[in-house]
């Protein structure tokens, strides 16, 4: 049972992404109000995450369940004119849309919150705050790519109320589990006869994520302020999580060793032997390969421009995808404040701001992700002792931003290895596109007694698009404008585009007892 809890509550997040990687609210009251939550008080589960220091909000005990269906449409559009290229997206911009490679699309979350005394209260929840993921299977002009990054969180947390102001703070277990498989040779198997890479098992024997959930530890504290009758502020601030994932993919593929290794792979597609591991030609052999297999002398020696000088048997034994390479990926850390205002006594009005440090958090930065802002406003309007209905706005830039005149020959330092900028923009538009940026929610809630009420909600997120688009013709420094100027009259020009839409369902059960 708890295997199926934690493979529900950790993977069915991994095509969740909202703010970056990161779930609006973990709770159906949160999600209705725009994701608000960190000077409101709502149910357990949303102040475990939001902020902890509203647990002392609760009148006795309460047991909070809640479920969210999920659904997302995402679509990437690939042209790539490498001249080494030998899928569709050649000729021309190929476009696909992602499968849901999910055995189930609902994400749980539970918590137990209860006052000790008029001073502290306690409590304790699980639930998925963070994922994405897609899956191109068959497309090869999107590499066949299939990831999956995905978040569970396991809180037990304290608050301290004194006069007018509380303190909280909880400890928090964060589960995780990732994965990047992409086009490989299926005759490279591991000692269990299964692909090394393309096809791997998931999280607990599925098709989904990596094959373990990695732990990593952090914290949070919050604190509330009841500045009047009316109105209350929140502050809260999480700390930065690291997860180091192990054999996520070998990123040598992606940089100049893996321009010898696309080489290789592009004779044999032109009917050449091609070289092996065991080879004693250095890269120059390569270059006089692909010119005797028909390629122009310009495109071949370009490409040449972007492999490591050595021995081709150096770079298929670095690319070789038994080595695959591990990936540190930290969730950064994140400040908010919010306020609660109670209008009159039928409405209230929330808002929040929230600052989360992609850009500063290791993995994210080598990405290239950008800080990012949240902004979110709410309201609940009760126009009687049982209903309430409510509703919001959310607002993050992406943080992924469109790129153009991309230098996509330039490298970038992954944790060790170099790799392409294209090959980012490629990973960060096809197999990670955390692009969503606006949000309109709904909702509305019923009290069937004092002590059970259920909670609905709808979450909107309309089709957002981000491209990234240059060329991967190497360039040389160019001491007049201090930039760089391409050196090869080959044409290697590349465009990454994606788009995604998103909707959520979400329903919880609130019995206070």
């Amino acid at each position: 049972m708890i295997k199926q809890l934690l493979l529900i509550s950790c993977a069915a997040s991994s095509l969740l992404a909202t703010n970056g990687v990161n779930m609006i609210g973990t709770g159906t009251v949160s999600r209705s109000m725009g994701g608000t939550g960190v000077a409101f008080f709502s149910s357990g589960s949303d102040a475990m995450n939001k902020n902890v220091a509203l647990i002392a909000d609760v009148k006795e005990s309460e047991l909070h369940l809640d479920v969210t269906y999920f659904n997302a449409t995402v679509t990437s559009t690939v042209y790539d004119q490498m001249v080494l290229n030998t899928t569709p997206s050649y000729d021309g911009p190929v476009t696909a849309t992602s499968q849901n490679h999910l055995d189930t699309n609902f994400i749980p979350a539970v918590s137990y919150v209860s006052k000790i005394d008029d001073t502290w209260s306690w409590g304790a929840s699980m639930f998925g705050v963070a994922g994405l993921g897609v899956d191109y299977k068959d497309e090869l002009a999107q590499r066949q790519m299939k990831t999956g990054m995905m978040l569970m969180k396991i809180i037990p947390g304290i608050s301290y109320r004194t006069g007018n102001t509380t303190f909280g703070f909880a400890p928090v277990l964060g589960l995780g589990s990732m994965s990047i498989n992409y086009d490989e040779d299926q005759s490279n198997v591991g000692a269990d006869g299964k692909p090394l890479q393309s096809t791997r098992e998931g999280l607990f024997g599925t098709n989904i994520g990596g094959s373990d959930l990695v732990p990593a530890l952090g914290w949070q504290a919050g604190m509330d302020i009841k500045v009047s009758e009316k109105l209350r502020i929140g502050t809260t601030y999480q700390s930065a999580m690291k997860y180091t994932y192990k054999d996520v993919a070998n990123f040598k593929q992606f940089g100049p060793h893996g321009m010898v290794l696309m080489a290789n792979d592009y004779l044999k597609a032109q009917g050449a032997t091609g070289f092996t591991e065991s080879s004693t030609e250095n890269t120059d052999a390569m270059i006089q390969a692909l010119i005797d297999s028909g390629m122009s002398t310009d495109a071949a020696n370009t490409v040449g421009q972007l492999m490591p000088v050595g021995l081709i048997s150096d770079s298929l034994k670095a690319t070789n995808p038994k080595n695959l390479d591990d990936l540190v990926l930290e969730q950064p850390w994140e400040v908010a404040i919010g306020f609660g205002y109670e209008l009159t006594d039928k409405v209230t009005v929330t808002g929040d701001y929230r600052y989360i440090a992609w850009g500063l958090a290791e993995g994210y930065k080598d990405f290239g992700w950008e800080n990012q802002s949240v902004y979110a406003l709410g309201f609940e309007f009760r126009p009687n002792k049982q209903f309430r209905f409510r509703g919001g706005y959310n607002y993050a830039d992406s943080p992924l931003k469109n790129v153009s005149g991309e230098m996509g020959s330039l490298l970038t330092d992954m944790q060790g290895t170099y790799v392409f900028d294209q090959a980012v923009s490629m990973l960060n538009m096809v197999g990670f596109p955390a692009i969503a940026t606006t949000h309109f929610t709904l909702g509305a809630g019923y009290d069937f007694s004092e002590n059970l009420t259920i909670d609905g909600a709808f979450m909107y997120s309309p089709e957002t698009e981000v491209s990234r688009s240059g060329s991967l013709v190497p360039g040389a420094t160019n001491a007049l404008t201090d930039g760089l100027i391409p050196t090869s009259p080959v044409d290697m020009n590349y465009e990454y585009s994606t788009k995604m839409e998103q909707m959520t369902l979400s329903m919880g059960i609130n019995y206070r007892f």
